[in-house]
């Protein structure tokens, strides 16, 4: 297989199973619909991956990168829809109007940036460090519930499925990086997919009573 078609193999897998990763927001989602509720639960994962999206779609424009675009128009669309479903249902209304409109103004500041800078290799980098570190900050959230699982040695509170979906999709946005010589694609990738390998190791470790460490070692396996 040349470099090409191995290529166009690894994108195409990026593009499906960041798409599948998106749209798992829409169990959660038709959950509040269900209960007419968000209860407790934070709107910040939706205005977080709104954020994510708009800097990596934005960073794709400047390398001309339609793989990156394409993603990232699909990640904008389904994170403003389900911060809409989020604001019909929680009870704290006042709290996500006001992170919509900061994330709403953060990226208009963005824009405007991107818009005036003349300088494109200074632009191309300034996005790519902005899009890299914030997507870093966002996937090192779960570490407080890492924290947790340590104290209570129980994997319960932890999502396998989404977890095993953040390894595969993070390891073939980091071959796809590496391929194209992008040091911020691969980087932000490879932090993240080890983040996702030490959660998928303390299922092995401390495994749900529910489920077998045979199970699971296989599954990961």
């Amino acid at each position: 297989m040349q470099l090409s078609d191995f290529e166009n193999v690894v994108s195409s897998l990026a593009v499906i199973t960041t798409i599948l990763q998106f749209l798992s927001g829409a169990l959660v989602c038709k959950q509040y619909v269900v209960n007419r509720t968000t209860a407790e639960t934070s709107s910040l994962p939706f205005i977080s991956g709104f954020i994510c999206s708009c800097l990596w779609f934005l960073y794709g424009l400047v390398k001309h990168d339609n793989i990156i675009i394409l993603v990232n128009i699909i990640g904008i669309t389904l994170m403003i829809s389900y911060t809409v479903v989020f604001y019909i249902y929680t009870f704290k209304k006042s709290t996500v109007l006001k992170q919509v409109v900061g994330a709403v103004a953060f990226v208009i500041f963005i824009l405007c940036y991107a818009v005036t800078e003349d300088d494109k290799a200074v632009l191309f980098s300034t996005l790519g460090l902005m899009a890299c570190s914030f997507t870093i900050l966002t996937v090192a959230a779960p570490l407080s519930k890492l924290l947790y699982v340590l104290r209570v040695k129980s994997t319960e509170c932890l999502p396998f499925p989404m977890i095993l979906m953040s390894f595969f999709v993070s390891m073939l946005w980091f071959l796809y990086g590496t391929i194209k010589n992008d040091n911020f694609l691969w980087m932000t990738n490879l932090f993240g997919a080890a983040l996702a390998f030490i959660q998928l190791s303390l299922f092995v470790i401390y495994p749900n009573k529910s489920q077998s460490p045979s199970s699971i070692k296989n599954l990961i396996a």
